[in-house]
């Protein structure tokens, strides 16, 4: 079967060849501590700090060492003073040429704090500023679930070179299974999500809402694939935060989509689900309960609960283009502009 932007294959390939940065992440890793590593740092913007939100999640429930999650234009004003040359700081940018990365990492060269970053072009500005360069384009191009795995082994990495990873084998096996079970998710909703992209497709704003680690993909979802690239209203909003404010907006014809994932977080989005729908007419609640994923073993698949999601998200990406009659690649301002 023929899928839009989708080809099982290409998509396996690509995955592979992530996987394949594992050796030289390892050594990258090893370097840094044999030099000193007193925290991590990750510092993004738009899109890159919110695929870092689930890595940020998974860190802080396995490790005491601080973690810090920095918005890459405030990073460089200097207000944490808990970045020092004894910080490793994670920078990421598919172009390489987003000028907020760019801007950290020459902040981070500057003061010798050193960068683990990833970008897809070896000649893009921002790798001859890391400490540590990466240079990988592969993934899927209308879901982050390749910039998760490539984001997963840099971390995953430290947390084992910091003694809070005694399952890190068992979790790179877990891994590397990753993206045959997302490949079968994708195919599996693809109906679905098509009937469900042109079932909203005359929608003019959408409530979005999740919590814990399926927070980043909300957040990315509403302000990247539907503001950026549909220019569809959102709000985007954390589970626990719907109750301060923005439940009065909730009426009986608002569209709210709600992500439910696997970690301990999942009740209070329950919450949300039972309030919204005593409200909305509009209720879509995905679930990566209800995705198989086989492979993975029970115990990771509260950290592969934002994969799940995007594998889904990618699939509704593609036929809200086709829906909407909107195509993801016009942009009025961003990158048009200067500002």
């Amino acid at each position: 079967m023929a899928y839009k932007n989708y080809d099982r294959e290409t998509y396996l390939n690509n995955f592979r060849e992530i996987m394949r940065l594992k050796p030289q992440i390892e050594k990258y890793i090893d370097d840094a501590f044999e030099k000193g590593v007193d925290n991590l740092v990750m510092a993004g913007v738009g899109g890159s700090i919110s695929i870092m939100m689930p890595m940020e999640y998974f860190a802080k429930k396995r490790t005491a060492m601080p973690i810090y999650m920095e918005n890459a234009a405030e990073f460089v004003l200097g207000i944490n003073k808990a970045v020092t040359k004894k910080s490793l700081v994670v920078l990421y940018s598919e172009s390489g040429t987003t000028k907020e990365a760019i801007a950290a990492a020459k902040y981070c060269k500057e003061r010798g704090i050193p960068t683990i970053g990833v970008s897809g072009n070896e000649e893009a500005p921002l790798q001859d500023l890391l400490t540590y360069p990466i240079v990988c384009g592969a993934g899927d191009e209308l879901s982050c679930d390749g910039d998760h795995m490539k984001l997963f082994l840099i971390v995953s990495a430290v947390l084992h070179k910091n003694g809070d990873m005694e399952d890190y084998d068992e979790f790179i096996e877990n891994l590397e299974k990753l993206p045959e079970a997302l490949a079968d998710i994708k195919e599996k909703v693809d109906e679905e999500a098509k009937a469900y992209a042109y079932q909203i497709k005359d929608e003019t704003y959408h409530m979005l809402v999740g919590s814990g680690n399926l927070w980043g993909s909300t957040y990315c979802f509403a302000m990247c694939y539907l503001e950026e690239m549909q220019w569809i209203r959102t709000k985007s909003i954390q589970s626990p935060e719907f109750f301060h404010g923005t439940l009065e907006l909730l009426e009986e014809d608002t569209s709210i989509m709600i992500f439910k994932g696997e970690d301990e977080t999942r009740m209070l989005t329950e919450r949300v689900e039972n309030f919204a729908k005593k409200i909305s007419k509009k209720v879509k609640v995905i679930d990566t309960k209800d995705y198989e994923a086989k492979g993975i073993s029970q115990k990771y698949r509260g950290d592969f609960s934002p994969a799940f999601l995007e594998a889904y998200l990618g699939r509704l990406t593609a036929h809200l283009e086709d829906a909407t009659g909107h195509s993801l690649d016009i942009r009025r301002y961003y990158r048009v502009m200067d500002y």
